[in-house]
């Protein structure tokens, strides 16, 4: 008779703890301190992330049969988060799984060319303390082969499953069983031209790895498991060893061709889909890396988030290191709305502005502008002209952004358009300088103006950054730039960028003044929250 779900779990949370006490009896005891050695130098000590510790917690707690199935002499650094955790988790126990991990603060992610596995999905998590971004490789059944398009698909997930240890606090394969599939995976990456270089790139950590697991691995075990489980593979465990061991590329690709015959029947896709998903694979990681954007997005969509405040507040520079933070994993795009890129047009005809303001020796758009009064100026039609044409640079820039974030693109601007009429990154006229225009051609101009910000999409989250007035006059005095500072000048935009407002927005207060990697963090998780 089948047993309720419920019940299933808590027979298998008290099978696991007699196994526990078992390994504890034989001296290979549970980790349980958050303070671990590495496996491949146990003199060297490492402080995992909370987030991969509480993974692994509630895994453990709530029965999901999984374990950490392959690399597993690289532990250290995907408890640290600076490698992926690839989890072979048993099917039945996806869904149970996927609720699991969003409590642990996973968030499901996909591929935006469509280059996933079947059987496999990613979900990424953010460490607060140290502002890395964890990256989850969740598999339903074991894929393996080149690592672009995982060609097969081995039927042993039951039996890799069903014999499992502890190593520092995280379920582990049989290291016979690892070795066995360890030795597969290798000699099957060298049957392509693209994978034999990715792998012998660097192939110092495979000898490494090899050498850790036929430290912990019984042989015998391990060629009963090959014989057992891959009954079609000529080659005897040694000669695997040896291949995988040389130093030679020729013998392992050789072998890589025999195993891959051998192993055809477990072939999940043909030679020829298989070439071609290839090239696409590639070309889109190629793509992507020209465009300096990762594959990946957020299930649940992008977001547009403004970073905004007053000068000398940080923006730039909070801006650029979260656009780097969060772009080590997502699409990440970054976008500065103070200074929006114009078209050949706006171009041609800023350049006109400019010339005609000059040529009447007009002045300056906020020179001798009065504090708090922004369109209690006469303007001149080239300074409306002007403002038109960056009001549409900028709704350029952000349908063009708007779009990237319906793809799944997370979209972080320096600075924002304010919904009150500030005159700083907002409509330049207000009701009163339009009362004012000097013909009906000005009034035009400026109600277009106006229109085009009503028009614009609002971010989702506004980091509304801030420091006392004191420290933002002393960091204007620490930069080096072209005229020196100019305390005046930041007096000025203090008084109008801190009035700003952001409608239908949500709005996060940040205060900079402390150290840059707090305030990071800080600003990293209130972005996580929101997207």
């Amino acid at each position: 008779m089948d047993l309720p779900a419920s019940e299933e779990r808590e027979l298998r949370r008290e099978a696991r703890s007699s196994s526990d006490l078992a390994m504890r009896a034989s001296g290979d005891s549970v980790c349980t301190t958050t303070e671990f050695r590495c496996p491949l130098n146990p003199a060297e000590k490492f402080v995992p992330s909370p987030v991969a510790l509480a993974l692994f917690a509630a895994l453990e707690r709530n029965g999901i049969r999984y374990c950490h199935w392959k690399s597993n002499v690289r532990l250290d650094e995907t408890l640290t988060g600076r490698g992926d955790i690839d989890l072979l988790v048993h099917p039945a126990d996806a869904g149970h799984f996927q609720c699991v991990i969003a409590e642990c603060g996973f968030k499901l992610t996909v591929s935006r060319a469509g280059l996933g596995h079947p059987g496999v999905f990613h979900a990424v998590a953010l460490d607060p303390d140290s502002g890395r971004v964890l990256d989850l490789h969740a598999y339903h059944q074991m894929v393996s082969g080149d690592s672009y398009v995982k060609s097969y698909r081995f039927g042993i997930d039951e039996e890799f499953l069903a014999e499992t240890s502890t190593l520092m606090g995280v379920r582990v394969p049989d290291p016979s069983a690892e070795l066995v599939l360890f030795l597969l995976r290798i000699l099957l990456k060298h049957t392509s031209l693209l994978e034999i270089r990715k792998v012998n790139a660097h192939y110092g950590e495979c000898t490494s790895e090899l050498a850790w697991l036929l430290e912990r691995s019984d042989l015998d075990r391990a060629a009963i498991l090959l014989a057992d489980w891959f009954p079609t593979v000529p080659m005897r465990l040694e000669e695997l060893i040896n291949r995988v061991g040389g130093r030679s590329v020729a013998p392992r690709v050789a072998a890589g061709m025999r195993l891959a015959w051998a192993l055809r029947r477990t072939r999940r896709i043909g030679h020829l889909a298989a070439a071609c998903s290839r090239v696409w694979r590639l070309a889109g990681k190629y793509i992507g890396r020209k465009r300096a954007r990762r594959p990946l997005s957020l299930l649940a969509g992008g977001g547009f988030i403004a970073l905004v405040g007053p000068k000398g507040t940080g923006k730039s520079t909070l801006t650029k290191l979260l656009a780097k933070q969060l772009g080590s994993k997502l699409a990440v795009e970054q976008i500065h709305f103070g200074k929006p890129p114009a078209n050949w047009a706006t171009f041609v005809l800023r350049l006109l502005t400019i010339g005609a303001r000059r040529l009447l020796l007009r002045k300056t758009a906020d020179a001798s502008l009065p504090v708090g009064q922004p369109s209690s100026r006469d303007h001149s039609t080239w300074f409306v002209i002007n403002k038109v044409l960056l009001a549409l640079d900028r709704r350029r820039l952000l349908t063009r952004s708007m779009r990237q974030v319906a793809s799944g693109t997370i979209v972080i601007s320096d600075r924002c358009h304010v919904t009150n009429g500030t005159g700083m990154d907002g409509s330049a006229f207000d009701d009163r300088a339009i009362a004012g225009a000097r013909s009906s051609l000005q009034r035009r101009l400026m109600e277009w103006e106006r229109a085009i910000y009503h028009s614009l999409p609002r971010p989702r989250l506004v980091l509304q950054l801030h420091v006392p007035l004191a420290t933002a006059l002393e960091r204007d005095r620490a930069r080096n730039k072209a005229g020196g500072p100019d305390p005046e000048a930041i007096k000025r935009r203090w008084a109008l960028e801190s009035r700003s407002e952001f409608a239908n927005s949500t709005i996060c207060s940040i205060n900079t003044e402390g150290d840059l990697d707090s305030t990071l963090r800080e600003v990293t998780t209130c972005v996580w929250q929101a997207v």
